[in-house]
């Protein structure tokens, strides 16, 4: 029933949609040529970002000749790259240590007003 192309692809998009309702396209997916390229897995639109950093980005972005969101992707990658295989961290050793030094200072304060 999969009629080939002969035309190399050159068909009106109303002749694309009618060849891809009509045939199946199986062959073609078997024939087709496999483009390895970089593509987000999600598109972030929206990153609450304090102003004077997101003007600083901007500027960092612009020196390099790249867009600021490629510059925070780059970053971001960076960032997960080099904590890549590194274990979580300990939140409740974290929560801990703070709690402690929120004691010590604390009992730092009530001795000064004392």
């Amino acid at each position: 029933m999969t009629k080939k192309r002969g035309d190399g692809g050159s068909e009106t998009a109303d002749e694309a949609a009618e060849f891809a309702m009509n045939n199946d396209l199986g062959d073609l997916f078997d024939e087709a040529e496999v483009v390895r390229e970089r593509r987000p897995a999600k598109v972030v639109t929206a990153l609450r970002i304090d102003l004077g950093i997101q003007a600083e980005l901007e500027a960092a972005a612009a020196a390099r000749g790249i867009g600021a969101s490629t510059l925070m992707r780059q970053i971001i990658e960076e960032w997960v790259e080099s904590h890549r295989g590194t274990g979580s961290p300990d939140q409740l050793g974290e929560l801990v240590r703070h709690l402690d030094a929120a004691r010590t200072a604390a009992a730092s304060l009530a001795r000064d007003a004392a």
